[in-house]
């Protein structure tokens, strides 16, 4: 989307006038059931009241989890009102912990406004679109994040949200998207950011930490998606919100947060907590299979689908619509899955039969799962060596077409997060240390499971024979995987055949 105006030529009414951020009468407060009563400022509500954001009501947080948990139908729309408030909850306790750090209305009201619009980018079933957008159009690098601030231009736009009210600037706006994505344009300088200077560099851990990854979206979907799926969470928010404080570089002037020491352990827990939901909740197995399931439907209809149309009456794809908001804006996972499940004709026959098996559970077989320490292959190269053993064997079914190779990875956040943690003892003000490897590798507290790659291979074709025949041959090529140099499994691995 082109860069758009949001400001007109009149500017400000006042360059002192002070940011509504506090209860005035056109905030609301909203009751929720993660974290009690929310107070909903003004200019979120504005931007919460309007259709681009009400879109996200129709969007599952958990796109297919449903089908194995239930209860698991919350929305984006819930989960964005939650980072909303716990962002602005973090960082008033951020500079209370800290005498040395005014608070300031005016970020606090940007980082509110990050939290509530951080996910409007997400299409049908969460991140299962982002896949089927890589797989429909490779090479085309869309994420949501993208998605996200370019919704939110339109939608400020669109809505002729009247952003002078709150002295939110052209520089704000930019903070804002930077508070989402990180740095809008590349850049070889020390501080890439435009929004603030590195004085406020705390700032941008807040949202989404790219750091060590304890942000505010992390403690919001754990808590939610954990409460939706009845699975435990143990680490408390509020806790190390008082833990938490800002400490600042003496030699770059750069800030960032740092957490009492005393808090190690409740660290540790975040990062256990998200291990386990990915394990049990969203890479269950029959989640994996069923999200492959649905991918198949969506790449199945994205040819002849009609939902969006261009101004000249034509079709649009669904997986081409991302660079245009008016049109993304239709998207959602009932108008996308309804219109498929009720559409006639022999056009959309094949991905109404998935949606079938879907709701039917006539899932594809699962033939071989198995749990790896290290798997340094990746999944072309596992689908390569399974068609190469086919051809040895006579077999009915086509490995090209029927069979499929998933990986479920499971661990702690990318590289090691925990390594990358500041933290700081009350006795010892002004000194900040990380763990060492060595340090955490001593912890008895984290244990080995939150580190794994499982190996999937499943037979789309329906039948016992058919699945047969996929086992047999993923079961010679699961032994012969145990001779390569790149592959280490646990000894005491046991097959499991579904």
């Amino acid at each position: 989307m082109d860069d758009v105006d949001l400001f007109n030529e009149s500017g400000y009414e006042s360059p002192t006038k002070k940011p509504r951020t506090l209860n005035t009468s056109d905030s609301i407060t909203i009751k929720d059931n993660v974290h009690g009563h929310i107070l909903v400022p003004p200019l979120c509500r504005m931007i919460m009241d309007t259709r681009e954001f009400a879109r996200l009501r129709s969007v599952k947080q958990l796109g297919c989890t449903h089908y194995v948990y239930p209860t698991a139908t919350h929305s984006r729309f819930q989960h964005s009102l939650g980072v909303m408030h716990l962002a602005g909850e973090y960082y008033k306790f951020l500079t209370q912990n800290s005498p040395d750090v005014m608070f300031d209305p005016l970020d606090h009201l940007c980082v509110q406004v990050a939290g509530l619009i951080h996910d409007l980018g997400h299409g049908p079933y969460s991140h299962l679109w982002e896949q089927f957008v890589a797989e429909a159009n490779p090479g085309s690098g869309w994420t949501h994040e993208k998605a996200s601030l370019d919704m939110f231009k339109y939608l400020l736009k669109e809505n002729g949200i009247p952003l002078r009210e709150w002295n939110v600037k052209e520089q704000d706006v930019n903070f804002i998207m930077e508070l989402v994505k990180g740095p809008l344009v590349k850049s070889n300088s020390s501080w890439p950011y435009k929004g603030r200077s590195r004085e406020k560099a705390f700032l941008y851990e807040i949202i989404a930490n790219h750091v060590c990854g304890i942000d505010v979206d992390k403690m919001d979907y754990l808590h939610r998606d954990g409460k939706a799926m009845g699975l435990p969470v143990v680490f408390e928010i509020e806790r190390l919100f008082h833990n938490a404080s800002i400490a600042r570089n003496n030699n770059t002037g750069k800030s960032f947060i740092s957490f009492r020491m005393k808090v190690k352990d409740d660290v540790v827990a975040l990062y256990n907590d998200r291990s386990r939901l990915h394990d049990k909740g969203y890479q269950h197995k029959a989640v994996k299979i069923i999200e492959r399931m649905t991918l198949d439907m969506l790449l199945a209809a994205d040819l002849v689908l009609d939902l969006v149309k261009t101004n000249d009456g034509g079709l649009v794809r669904m997986s081409q619509v991302y660079d245009d908001p008016r049109e993304f804006e239709r998207l959602s996972d009932d108008h996308v899955e309804k219109s498929i499940q009720f559409s006639r004709g022999p056009a959309l026959e094949k991905a109404r039969g998935i949606l079938d098996r879907i709701y039917s559970r006539e899932l594809y077989s699962s033939v071989f799962c198995k749990d790896y320490l290290v798997f340094g292959r990746t999944v072309k190269m596992c689908k390569k060596e399974l068609l190469e053993m086919s051809k040895s064997r006579q077999m009915s079914v086509d490995v090209e077409q029927d069979v499929v190779v998933m990986f479920r990875r499971i661990n702690m956040g990318g590289g090691s997060p925990l390594e990358k943690v500041v933290f700081h003892e009350k006795s010892k003000p002004g000194e900040h240390f990380r763990m060492s490897k060595e340090m955490i590798e001593k912890s008895t507290v984290i244990p080995s499971e939150t580190s794994k790659v499982t190996v999937m291979v499943v037979c789309r074709k329906k039948g016992e024979a058919a699945a047969k025949e996929v086992h047999d041959l993923a079961k010679e090529w699961g032994s012969k995987l145990q001779e390569r140099n790149d592959v280490a499994a646990p000894d005491n691995w046991v097959p499991l055949v579904m």
